[in-house]
């Protein structure tokens, strides 16, 4: 259950009109943009975000990256909206958990890293 309120076409004109588009593309409107949907400027403003991050990669590899973030971020909701959305652009299982086992593997490191304050050593040098 949200702990925010839920704005299923409720919110001001321009969010209304952003989740009708939304249900035509998606069936239905997903929680996450019914928790956006008070202030139509607000849910504009993240969609053009995520449209314009990782452009320049193939869908596939965003969405590797989208649930490896997730995955160490703890995200269930973000992880099953965006296992669904790997599988259709052509993921398989086995990458979804090799992404996961890369995320993991790196927050392992940057927390133990940041736990005992360890230099950089390992930069690569700015030309």
């Amino acid at each position: 259950m949200a702990s925010v309120k839920l704005y299923d076409r409720t919110g001001d004109a321009k969010a209304r009109t952003i989740q009708e588009n939304l249900k035509k593309n998606f069936g239905r409107i997903p929680e996450v943009f019914q928790a956006m949907g008070r202030n139509g400027d607000f849910l504009e403003a993240a969609l053009k975000v995520s449209e314009a991050a990782g452009r320049g990669l193939d869908p596939k590899t965003k969405e590797l990256i989208i649930i490896a973030v997730s995955a160490v971020n703890g995200c269930t909701y973000c992880l099953d909206a965006h296992r669904s959305a790997a599988l259709a652009v052509g993921v398989t299982d086995d990458e979804i958990v090799a992404a996961v086992e890369v995320a993991a593997a790196i927050s392992l490191f940057n927390n133990f890293n940041k736990a005992i304050g360890l230099a950089s050593d390992l930069k690569t040098p700015v030309k």
